[in-house]
């Protein structure tokens, strides 16, 4: 034991700290004057760049968003918010989420980030969880649906609409703010109102130990909960990115190149936003569109920085594929194949044969040329995170010369904790730990993590009781396991979490609660981990469900009933009113019905009569990955 009586946790060597990066060094350092700084050093330099609907390229520059964000903070300010208080923001990643997120670094406030696809129940829980005084609404459907909970949310002042109809002429200063306004309204309201002194005054007080944001994540049973990351944790992560390399463009543009963001306004989303900001990137995003049209977005962007999700990696390889022909793609694969295999002796110093050197140089010139080139021919790094992710896919562009790394973190630790890098990579890993960060594993083999990424704790509870953080290290719920070189290889997870493969985690209890309320289903199991979406398998209730059947003239014995189309068409549309109270993820889009009920003996129920979802997978996961067919 240690000196304060706690039972030491064996790491496994010293944090590892790749080549050329920053170690953090200032614990102090927070994100309140980082708008302003980039504003005053770089103000004609792209912060923001986005396609509007139409299709038209648009833009901020540093001062440009440093007004906007100046005018937000100012405006929440004058609706009486102080620092430490909560602003929602439920909308998709746009420009003004960005520049409300600085609005909240420069004023101490405190951002909570809600997807578009929340529900109105879901709003209530986090709206209410939190406390939040103010939400920030993208558009009238999603004021709806703010509308429609509001009544439940006392604390509750002011809803806020980005896209509000023209901005009528400045009315001044009210005794009484209205409960809706435009974000044009509150930002001159703000500025008529709260002085540039009183803001700069609230950006001198924030502190590393001041939240920042409010993430909510799935635990493991019951609703989400709130992950409360302060500035420290962020600044921690950005002072271990690397620093970017010599751009030949940086003097004249001013900008480090691009960070392409393709997923929505939650954990990576957040981190990317403030990195760009720190390493003085652009940040792009999509606003919204089909699913094929994201290679084209990718090439047109032509990022430095893509941060990816499985899913999202997974539809640039289905989308590389296709613009071959089977032939020609069967061929692409095993030229990967010998591509990664060449490379990967290349990196172990070996010199290769003379005719395989001049295979391998002839075709990075064109085949695997061609596969970057779906990736807009500049990237420096792309990062997949959030799932796991299919080696198969992994090799296919590390062989093609993609500087494609895994890495790993979670909400708790402000998105990541290891990562590979294009020079030091180990697949099937998701690498070393980051500066300043300490990986372990305890004796059952879950991943703990340490460092000054870690978050504050869950939001509303207290670490005694919760216990997420003990004596300093993170209990991930994840299993893994360290080698000698300090790369982390995830063999598992402790928790029932589902991790789909847009990295979103969901719990299937909600979905399988509200299906069991439906007096026909004994069990319902959802499955899902590492797919675009939930399917969920069904048992029928063996007393129930024969009086049903015989009530309505149907085949009483179960293996039968189960492939009656009427019974089918009750259970799915219980599945439509169980989703209709759930936000998308948690959703699922199909069901398979078992010709008996769980059980005991069969080691698929345990004795407390709990579903063993190891079992229950594994023994019927025919039928439940016929339903991604």
């Amino acid at each position: 034991m240690n000196a304060e009586g706690n039972i030491p946790i064996t790491s496994y060597g010293q944090v590892v700290r790749g080549d050329g990066w920053d170690s953090p060094t200032d614990p102090g350092e927070t994100l309140a004057h980082l708008a302003r700084r980039n504003a005053a050093l770089w103000p004609d330099a792209a912060a923001l760049r986005w396609r509007d609907p139409v299709g038209d390229l648009c833009h901020l520059t540093y001062a440009e968003a440093w007004s906007d964000s100046e005018g937000t903070a100012r405006g929440l300010l004058s609706l009486g918010l102080t620092p430490g208080d909560r602003v929602a923001v439920l909308s998709g990643l746009r420009s003004e989420w960005t520049t409300t997120l600085m609005a909240a670094a420069t004023s101490g406030l405190v951002v909570v980030s809600l997807l578009p696809s929340t529900v109105p129940e879901e709003i209530v829980h986090v709206l209410g969880d939190c406390g939040a005084r103010v939400v920030v609404c993208e558009n009238a459907a999603q004021l709806a649906k703010v509308e429609a909970a509001w009544h439940r949310l006392p604390r509750l002042r002011h809803a806020v609409l980005m896209d509000a109809p023209a901005e009528a002429p400045d009315p001044g200063p009210a005794e009484h703010p209205a409960r809706t306004v435009s974000l044009g309204e509150l930002r001159t309201r703000g500025r008529a109102e709260v002085s540039t002194a009183e803001l700069r005054r609230l950006s001198d007080a924030v502190r590393a130990e001041d939240l920042l944001a409010i993430i909510y994540t799935s635990g493991t049973t019951g609703p989400k909960k709130g992950c409360a990351l302060t500035h420290g944790n962020y600044v921690s992560v950005l002072r271990a990115h690397p620093r970017p390399p010599h751009h030949p463009g940086a003097a004249r543009d001013h900008s480090n190149g691009t960070i392409f963001v393709v997923t929505g306004p939650h954990t990576i989303a957040m981190l990317m936003q403030v990195l760009a900001w720190w390493s003085r990137y652009t940040l792009a995003f999509r606003r919204g569109g089909p699913d094929d049209s994201l290679v084209d977005e990718i090439r047109a962007a032509r990022p430095q920085i893509l941060p990816l999700v499985p899913l999202a990696l997974e539809q640039i390889y289905s989308s590389v594929l296709a613009t071959w022909s089977e032939a020609d793609a069967s061929l692409a694969l095993e030229a990967a194949r010998a591509g990664l295999d060449a490379r990967e002796r290349v990196r172990r110093g070996e010199a290769l044969p003379p005719r395989l050197q001049e295979w391998f140089d002839a075709t990075e010139e064109t085949l695997f040329a061609e596969v970057r080139g779906h990736f807009g021919g500049a990237l420096r790094r792309a990062t997949v995170s959030g799932a796991p992710v299919s080696e198969e896919i992994l090799s296919f562009f590390l062989g093609c010369g993609v500087p494609l790394v895994e890495c790993y973190g979670m909400t708790e630790t402000a998105a990541v904790a290891t990562t590979n890098t294009p020079d030091a990579y180990r697949l099937g890993t998701v690498g070393r730990p980051l500066p300043g960060v300490e990986v372990a594993t305890a004796p059952d083999g879950e991943v703990l993590i340490r460092g000054a990424n870690v978050f504050s704790g869950y939001w509303g509870y207290h670490e005694d009781a919760f216990g997420s953080v003990r004596d300093g290290w993170l209990h991930t719920g994840d299993l893994g396991s360290i080698d000698a070189n300090g790369y982390l290889t995830l063999t598992g997870r402790k928790k029932e979490l589902i991790q789909l493969s847009h990295g979103v985690a969901v719990t299937p209890h909600p979905l399988e609660s509200a299906l069991r309320r439906h007096p026909l289903i004994s069990h319902a199991v959802a499955y899902g981990e590492g797919k675009p979406h939930l399917v969920v398998l069904l048992t029928l209730d063996e007393r129930y469900a024969p009086k049903w059947a015989a009530e309505r003239s149907l085949p009483t014995d179960i293996p039968r009933l189960t492939r009656e189309p009427v019974l089918l068409e009750e259970l799915e549309r219980t599945l439509a009113e169980a989703n209709a109270t759930l936000q998308d993820y948690y959703r699922a889009q199909a069901i398979t019905v078992l010709e008996r009920d769980l059980s005991l003996d069969e080691g698929e129920l345990t004795i407390s009569m709990k579903v063993v979802r190891p079992v229950v997978h594994a023994r019927f996961r025919t039928s439940l990955e016929a339903l991604y067919r």
